[in-house]
């Protein structure tokens, strides 16, 4: 998406690009129902600039934005645990907090952000919450009589090509370690890499199909008749499918369920800091927080919008063992590999 301003006339041509050249254009990689393009004009009828969005519909996508050489992007949503990768990489700027006064609203849950270990480091803040959620689990409530408690559904002959799951190497490597009990879902011993694979290949056959972004998931639930739904984007996808007409909830199961926080970060290269910065402090402005968690069923990092109790076991991502190895035995699996050749090209991987 890319917006220019039509002027009428010569004079006010020169007069608008000036002002353009000013303020700049913004490149921003997002994730679908973060940026609408409403609450996008308003922010650049306010400073007068333009804003380009590039859309991503999992972490390997970003990843691969972010690294190559050919697109510049000044801001981008990180989760918490992508965020720490970036900051070790030293490919983010630290954010100025004093430029962000509508931090004032945030949850005590997310500050004081310089001691928040997902957003900070050693007392440096990096990210800015934006939204947040669980990665639970959605269920059709005419073809599941009683609510999930486990994630082992998933792999149940009960639910044979009834299951619906993400297309993410990352996060479906980290859920199969959570069900195997492993000690700690983000950080996998080389001697257990086995039978995550194993697990990730039963997970294959016993799903229907696999889905990249919220929209899809919702057309392919529908279409299939599914039972189950790994929630990658969490209760954005509860909402979608609500406003489809199916009739779903969304459950926790006793295992707990992994958790994002997506937040704002400005990249190292950017030529716009003081842009940036705006931007950010724009998105935490209470009407705009208001207006995505009503249409997308986003959480809000704001006090206001936040719940009162947190009764749910929330898994808080974290910077995995090795991003490169999970996408590759993940793209092994995906196409149909057995367990030697899967392992086989999951070693051969590149960091």
């Amino acid at each position: 998406m890319k917006r220019k301003i039509v002027c009428s006339s010569i004079l006010i041509m020169a007069f608008a690009c000036a002002k353009s050249e000013a303020n700049s254009n913004l490149n921003i990689l997002s994730w679908h129902g973060y940026t609408d393009m409403d609450i996008v004009s308003y922010f650049e009828k306010k400073y007068n600039t333009d804003i380009n969005i590039t859309y991503v519909t999992n972490d390997k996508q970003l990843r691969n934005n972010i690294d190559n050489a050919k697109h510049k992007f000044d801001i981008v949503v990180l989760n918490s645990s992508e965020l720490k990768r970036y900051i070790k990489l030293k490919r983010i700027l630290p954010i100025d907090i004093s430029k962000i006064s509508n931090n004032r609203w945030l949850s005590d849950q997310f500050t004081p952000l310089n001691r928040n270990t997902r957003t900070s480091q050693h007392g440096t803040i990096y990210g800015m919450p934006f939204t947040y959620s669980s990665m639970g689990m959605i269920y059709h409530k005419d073809r599941v009589k009683t609510p999930p408690s486990s994630w082992n559904e998933f792999w149940s002959i009960a639910y044979d090509k009834k299951v619906l799951s993400y297309d993410g190497g990352t996060h479906n490597t980290s859920l199969a370690a959570l069900t195997l009990s492993l000690d700690d879902p983000f950080n996998i011993p080389a001697t257990e890499q086995s039978n995550v694979a194993k697990k990730l290949i039963a997970l294959r056959d016993n799903s229907q199909t696999f889905y990249d972004s919220v929209e899809e998931a919702t057309q392919l639930f529908n279409q299939f008749e599914l039972s189950l739904m790994f929630a990658n984007f969490g209760l954005q996808q509860l909402t979608s499918l609500q406003q489809s007409g199916a009739n779903v909830a969304y459950t926790i199961p006793t295992e707990g369920a992994l958790a994002w926080l997506d937040c704002w970060a400005i990249l190292a290269d950017t030529e716009h800091s003081e842009l940036a910065h705006q931007w950010i402090n724009f998105t935490l402005e209470p009407w705009v927080q208001l207006e995505i968690t009503q249409r997308h069923g986003l959480q809000s990092p704001l006090a206001q919008f936040s719940p009162k109790t947190q009764q749910q076991k929330l898994i808080w991502l974290a910077p995995v063992e090795s991003p490169h190895e999970r996408e590759a035995m993940w793209d092994a699996v995906y196409s149909g590999k057995s367990l030697e050749k899967v392992m086989e090209h999951t070693k051969r991987a590149e960091p």
